[in-house]
């Protein structure tokens, strides 16, 4: 939130534009009175140069960073005459919009639009194929001694998380997310995989998506069984 990761003192502009710049993939989430919302002084604020929405939109638009308009609640695209000058690439690109009745089909329509942005590109080093399946045959086996070995260690070292902990894992860690939080699980645990060494570290991070500690417990024992 800007509120909270924007220090005082700081030019919320640079700040908004700096954020901007480091992110893959940008989400303009457009409802019915996106185009015409006023603010207390009755402008227009798309019209606004110092707007938030307009300053994130400008920045990414004008960086060419991939921006997916979200149209909710039955939202049109807006038309280019519609917006500001540094605005007007917006109504060119692709959207996806989310209804209430196909809500669960959507909104996987939309992960499958920003997976390509999210994900590491597919590009296989040589020799990665077996290091990946020595990696996760020590996994089901919980061999400490693998980890101690140094040959492995460097070919560890060389290997991205997912590619350590290994598919049939992170599908069976996704489909137990997916139970709590929906179909939003698949990106949150390949993205935080990179970030993880083994399954069980991941299960305790992802476990944090999670409403309530029943629930949290409930989904690491399964997800660790």
């Amino acid at each position: 939130m800007d509120v909270a990761a924007i220090e005082p003192g700081r030019d919320f502009r640079k700040a908004i534009d700096q954020s901007v710049a480091t992110c893959s993939v940008l989400l303009a989430v457009i409802g019915l009175e996106w185009v015409e919302l006023k603010d207390a002084e009755g402008r227009r604020r798309l019209d606004d140069v110092n707007d938030f929405v307009r300053i994130e939109l400008a920045s990414a638009l004008r960086r060419d960073i991939p921006v997916i308009p979200v149209l909710v609640r039955g939202a049109k695209m807006p038309r280019p005459e519609q917006l500001p000058h540094d605005l007007k690439e917006l109504a060119f690109r692709n959207a996806v919009e989310l209804t209430h009745s196909r809500w669960k089909t959507d909104l996987q329509v939309l992960i499958e639009a920003v997976r390509p942005y999210l994900e590491e590109p597919g590009t296989r080093l040589p020799g990665t194929e077996p290091a990946r399946a020595e990696a996760a045959k020590a996994e089901r086996h919980s061999l400490p001694a693998a980890n101690q070995d140094p040959a492995n260690q460097a070919t560890m070292g060389t290997m991205t998380g997912i590619q350590m902990i290994g598919p049939q894992a992170l599908d069976r860690i996704s489909r137990e997310l997916a139970g709590y939080i929906g179909p939003i699980a698949d990106v949150i645990v390949k993205q935080a995989a990179k970030r993880c060494s083994s399954a069980e570290e991941l299960c305790t991070k992802v476990a944090k998506e999670i409403d309530g500690e029943v629930n949290r417990a409930n989904f690491l024992r399964s997800c660790r069984s």
